[in-house]
């Protein structure tokens, strides 16, 4: 059996039921300690009861002010802003790899240059009849990439 498996074991289910065992025993002396009465003296040294009220309630709120507030404004930090060109395209599927991008003018050059190259193509030497042939070339599939909005309104609509 893999060493990190999800499946059950002997060990986990010792540990388990102990830890059952253990959060059971101590879900009785909270309540114990919540309504028996101070004059049996049982727990003179513990706590005022008023705190069996106030810690879970304390755990709830900061459980709720962690929940609405705090995530929600750790995701809002992360997230890029709206005028960011990240929120409009990814630049590492418009860009070849390595390239920085810089504005949106990059990503048509880079469109440019890529046509220009697939466009010179030199003959190749043959070896069996020692003579230069062109090659025939295919396009390739086109990478992924933005569509300008320019570029769809041409294409519906001239």
């Amino acid at each position: 059996m893999p060493e990190h498996s999800p499946a059950p074991t002997p060990h986990r289910a010792v540990y388990g039921f102990a830890f059952y065992m253990l959060f059971t025993v101590l879900f009785f002396i909270y309540v114990a300690w919540a309504l028996l009465p101070v004059e049996y003296g049982l727990h003179s040294y513990l706590p005022d009861k008023y705190f069996a009220v106030f810690v879970p309630f304390l755990v709830l709120v900061f459980a709720w002010f962690f929940a609405f507030l705090i995530y929600p404004a750790i995701n809002l930090s992360m997230t890029v802003d709206v005028d960011d060109i990240a929120s409009v395209v990814d630049p590492k599927l418009a860009l070849p790899k390595g390239v920085e991008f810089t504005s949106w003018s990059q990503l048509q050059k880079g469109r440019e240059c890529q046509e220009a190259q697939s466009k010179k193509i030199s003959p190749v030497s043959c070896n069996l009849c020692r003579t230069f042939h062109q090659p025939v070339t295919r396009a390739p599939i086109a990478p992924l990439r933005f569509l300008d909005l320019q570029e769809v309104n041409t294409a519906y609509y001239n």
